[in-house]
């Protein structure tokens, strides 16, 4: 094989390695993801969790299906500009892209965003404001959730209290 034929065929095994290379890395990255906040129930006996789980859960989906509480989450984390979609179907694409679920295997209401890969980090920050924001109506409609609250505070205060030496 002459130096001409080589370098001929090493160039188009890179130009073919490489583009393989970008081809996976970008199907990765548009690879769908979810990032959420999750509600941990281990600390309930069975029957209170799976009570109380459902309840919080269809409370937790129904303020997130509310129009006016989409559009104020759309509108402060700046949800169109963010995940680059048309600014009028804001609200239908955060409807769509919201959910709420119960995870058997975690024991946990996980609420959060469906999305792209690469757009982890703002789907974070936006899940993040939609559980803050959730909470404010969900403590209204269901009480027991803010005792859940209340009680998570004071477990966590709890654990960061230096513990008193004992006798």
């Amino acid at each position: 094989m002459n130096k001409k034929t080589f370098l001929v065929t090493a160039i188009l095994g890179l130009i073919l390695v490489g583009g393989s290379v970008f081809g996976f890395i970008t199907w990765k990255m548009n690879a769908n993801s979810f990032k959420g906040i999750a509600i941990p129930l281990k600390g309930l006996n069975g029957e209170l969790k799976d009570k109380l789980g459902d309840r919080w859960e269809s409370a937790f989906q129904k303020v997130l299906s509310d129009e006016e509480v989409l559009k104020e989450i759309a509108e402060e984390t700046e949800y169109a500009a963010k995940l680059g979609v048309p600014s009028d179907e804001a609200v239908s694409h955060l409807k769509e892209a919201i959910k709420v679920r119960f995870v058997k295997r975690k024991d946990s209401i996980e609420i959060g965003l469906v999305g792209k890969r690469k757009q982890n980090e703002d789907l974070t920050k936006i899940a993040e404001f939609i559980y803050t924001r959730a909470v404010k109506d969900v403590v209204e409609d269901e009480p027991s959730f803010q005792q859940y609250l209340d009680l998570a505070e004071k477990a966590k205060a709890d654990a960061q209290s230096p513990q008193e030496p004992s006798e």
